[in-house]
């Protein structure tokens, strides 16, 4: 069996211990899992690695920080958006689509960009904008 190596990134972090972000009933949630030389990555959101604090903002702010996020945890797990074999985003609302997309092909080669599914879907929070799951190889 496959040993799974959890990567926890956020704002509840004592010197030297592992990193966590805390859901709202402080359960730790993994960033990231890594088996098999593949990496799954949890839901990210628009929220302050420092803090835990929403970064606001109209959609192309929120889906940077998202990136900036995702790129932390897969770096992480020690591997980086050139190896991202699929995406999956939720957007609030299907209009900002546009919008989002301008900023996230930045972070991707535009010529061959990962596959990638995009849904409409009531988020937790209602100032959160965009939520991007990303899976990859390491």
């Amino acid at each position: 069996m496959a040993k799974v190596e959890r990567f926890y990134v956020g704002p509840q972090i004592a010197a030297g211990s592992v990193l966590s972000e805390k859901t709202s009933g402080g359960v730790p949630v993994a960033a990231a899992a890594r088996a098999n030389g593949m990496v799954w990555t949890n839901g990210v959101v628009s929220a302050d690695p420092e803090t835990g604090a929403l970064v606001g903002g109209d959609i192309r702010v929120q889906t940077k920080r998202v990136l900036e996020n995702l790129k932390m945890v897969l770096e992480k797990a020690g591997t980086g958006f050139e190896n991202v074999v699929m995406v999956h985003t939720f957007l609030r609302d299907m209009n900002d689509w546009p919008a989002y997309h301008e900023v996230y092909i930045q972070y991707f080669d535009h010529k061959a960009p990962p596959p990638r599914y995009t849904v409409r879907a009531e988020m937790a929070d209602p100032r959160w904008l965009i939520e991007i799951h990303m899976t990859a190889v390491v």
